[in-house]
Parts: structure tokens; sequence; C-alpha cells
């Protein structure tokens, strides 16, 4: 797996061989043991949680009124909840939901941030001023009481909580994604490129985007776990994703007020969430190292 890992690497580096200034180390990724284990504890994960309802024993929302909050058995591995529910069919489903949440959170902040950030770093003047003012005015907001205000106006509708964590969280990548371009502005090839008769768009997108690509995926990758954090809150306070589609957040929710009666229920969905979390921000480093910055 390592060797594999490894070309993928290797072939990455070769697409970002005509970027400036980026230098990938495949080995700088995998010198770090948590990086590699984190990224194999991932790929686990999602694997697992993907292939659910092939390997699941029992139904998502089987119920059985005379197995309430059941310890762990040979049939129920990790106990049952307060409605007889097998937790551990329920934990790896909700790894589908609580990733699938994150991951949209991410590609719309990504999506936010790098569109604002590339036309203040590459147009300044107004545009720049303006789009500053709004990042300014996100930034000073108690981001936490817009999300539940906007996620309870949603009804907690799947869809909605991904929106609403995506339309929060864009900031730092447009601060990051501006304050690349707005050096690369008066480049060379910047300037061989408006000679050439190029369009404003493809000069952005292929010539300057790219120089932004190693800090855009290190931030994909934190802000994967922050999202999965945000996620994890909401349900927790009961304004995330709704039963009966479970999330690590909702199961913990849910779980907390039987800990007493059945630990596990609870202290499993929570130990996800932390591992998961932890694994994403090693990835992140690892990553960080491995499309290192030539300064």
């Amino acid at each position: 797996m390592r060797d594999n890992a490894y070309g993928a690497f290797a072939n990455l580096g070769s697409a970002l061989a005509p970027v400036r200034g980026v230098r990938l180390d495949g080995g700088g990724f995998f010198a770090s043991k948590g990086a590699a284990f984190s990224l194999i504890l991932i790929l686990l994960v999602l694997t697992v949680s993907a292939l659910a309802p092939l390997l699941m024993p029992h139904e998502r929302d089987a119920m059985n009124l005379d197995s309430i909050l059941a310890p762990p058995s040979a049939e129920h591995v990790l106990g049952t909840d307060d409605l007889g529910r097998d937790v551990f069919t329920r934990l790896i489903y909700a790894g589908r939901f609580s990733m699938l949440v994150a991951l949209c959170s991410v590609a719309i902040a990504l999506a936010i941030g790098v569109l604002l950030g590339a036309v203040a770093g590459y147009f300044g003047g107004a545009a720049d001023a303006a789009i500053a003012v709004v990042i300014d005015l996100f930034l000073s907001v108690p981001v936490f009481l817009v999300l539940l205000v906007a996620a309870s106006a949603g009804g907690g509708r799947i869809w909605i909580v991904p929106l609403v964590i995506g339309g929060t969280s864009w900031m730092e990548t447009a601060r990051v994604v501006r304050s690349i371009l707005i050096p690369l502005r008066e480049e060379g090839f910047v300037e061989a490129a408006r000679a050439a008769g190029a369009k404003d768009v493809r000069i952005v997108v292929r010539h300057m985007l790219p120089q932004a690509l190693p800090a855009v995926v290190v931030s994909a990758t934190v802000g994967f776990a922050q999202a999965m954090l945000v996620e994890s809150a909401l349900s927790f306070l009961g304004f995330g994703v709704q039963p009966p589609v479970p999330t690590w957040g909702n199961m913990l929710q849910n779980a907390h007020v039987f800990i007493g009666r059945a630990p596990l229920a609870a202290i499993v969905p929570g130990f996800m969430i932390f591992i998961t979390c932890l694994s994403f921000n090693y990835v992140g480093e690892g990553l960080r190292r491995a499309l290192a910055i030539e300064r």
C-alpha cells in the first residue's frame, strides 16, 4: 500500500512540475508515521462506510423493542440504543453521512473562497476592497450563532447543513488565495499571457491558481476536520442532520442521556469524531510537508 501511495504522489508531482515554487516530496508525507497511518485509517473508514449495506448484518433503522439499551453481545457487538437499534450498524452508516456533510461543506467553502480570493488577488482595486470588507464582516460575526439560526430555519434537512457550514467557512481560503495571487499579477509569465491575448479567466485558472494549489489542498484537509466538528456540534445541539438519518453527532446527542445504562452508545460515536478529525489534521500536516512551497 505504501508503494502504491508513493507512486500516486510521484504522479501528482509530475502534474505539479510546471508550477513555480512547488516542490512535491512523497517521502516527506510518509516520513511522518502519523500521517501515513492516518491516511490508511481514513481510507478504511471511507471504504467500510461506503460498503455498509453489504457488510452490516442489521438494517440501519431496524428496531427491536424487546432489546432496548442491551449490552454488547454476539448479535449486537456494541449493544443497542434506546429504540433497540444496533449501535454498530448505525455507527458505520453514520460515517457515510458525517463524511458526506463534511465533504460537501469543504467543497462549497473552497468554491466560494477560491473564486473570491482569485477575483480579489487578480483584479485588485475596488474588487479587492469590496471582498476584503465581506471577509472582515464574516470574520467579525459570531459564526456559530449564524450556524444555529440558519440550521434551525432549514429544519435540519441534510442538504441545508453543508450549505450553512460551507457558507460560513470560506474566508481563510479566500485570504490565502488572494495573498498568493497578488504578487503574481506583475510576474513575467502573466504579462506574457496577457500579451498573447489570453483572457483574464484563462490567465487566472491556467497560470495563477496552480500556484495556490498546495495551500488550497492543505486548507481542504484541515477544513474537513473542522466541518466535521461543526456538524457534530450542530447535531449534538439538535440543529444538525435529524434522525432517523444517523450522523456521529446526533448519535452522541441521542445517547448521552443514557450514558449510565449504555455507555458505548455515547462513547463510540464521540471516539469516531475524535479519531477521524485527528487523522485529517495529521494528513493535512503531511500534505503541508509533501507539497512544500519553496521560498
